[in-house]
C-alpha cells in the first residue's frame, strides 16, 4: 500500500457525496495499519447500542453539530477504541453510502503505525478486529439480494431493487452491508495505486 499515491487519488479523482433528505450526517473511520501486512481495523458493535448491535464496523458514528466527516471520524475513534487522532494521517473521504437505519455516512480514509495503541471501550465496542487487507483481497464477496430494507428499516427514494447487499466471510465471522461495501471500494482503490 502506497499512502502518497492513495492521497493523491482520492483528490484527483471525483467523489460521490450524498444528500438524502431525512437520512441523518454520520463518518466512519476506514483505519488501515502501515507496514509490510496491512490490516484494516474494525470493530464488532456493543449488543447494547441503538443501531447495528453486534454488527462488524468501523469505529464512527453521527455527526456532532459543527463537526465535518474527518473530525467526526477522528472522534468516534478515539471514543470507540482510544485512537488519539494524532496518530491517524488522513488521505482523504471515500465514497459516501447509505444504511438502511437513516444515514448517509461518509468514509474518512487514514493510515495508523501497525503497532497503534488501540482499546475497544466497554459498551460501545464487543470486540477489535485486524483484518488483512490480504486476506479480504483473497475473498469473493456473496451477494444477498433483497427485495425490501430490513424491519424498521428504509431506502432512499429511487433505489434499485433488488438491492445487493455484500457479505465477506473472514474467520467465520460476516462482514456485510456497508461496512462491505466500504471495504469493496477500499480495494478498488488500492487496486489503481
Amino acid at each position: 500500500m502506497n499512502p502518497d499515491r492513495l492521497e493523491r487519488l482520492l483528490i484527483e479523482r471525483s467523489r460521490r457525496s450524498l444528500s438524502i433528505p431525512d437520512f441523518r450526517r454520520a463518518a466512519v473511520l476506514v483505519a488501515v495499519t502501515s507496514g509490510p501486512r496491512p490490516e484494516l481495523i474494525l470493530t464488532q458493535r456493543g449488543a447494547t447500542l441503538p443501531t447495528h448491535q453486534g454488527q462488524i464496523a468501523f469505529p464512527g458514528g453521527k455527526l456532532e453539530p459543527g463537526e465535518d466527516a474527518m473530525q467526526a471520524a477522528l472522534r468516534e475513534a478515539f471514543e470507540e477504541i482510544a485512537l488519539e487522532p494524532s496518530a491517524v494521517r488522513v488521505l482523504g473521504l471515500m465514497h459516501d453510502v447509505w444504511t438502511p437505519q437513516g444515514f448517509q455516512v461518509t468514509p474518512v480514509l487514514g493510515v495508523i503505525a501497525a503497532d497503534a495503541s488501540l482499546e475497544p471501550q466497554s459498551g460501545e465496542v464487543a470486540a477489535l478486529l485486524r483484518v488483512p487487507l490480504a486476506d479480504l483481497r483473497q475473498i469473493t464477496p456473496r451477494v444477498d439480494l433483497r427485495l425490501e430494507p430490513p424491519p424498521g428499516g428504509r431506502w432512499p427514494v429511487g433505489v434499485e431493487k433488488p438491492r445487493q447487499i455484500l457479505h465477506y466471510d473472514w474467520q467465520g465471522v460476516d462482514i456485510w452491508g456497508m461496512t462491505a461495501f466500504v471495504i469493496e471500494e477500499l480495494l478498488a482503490l488500492l487496486d489503481q495505486v
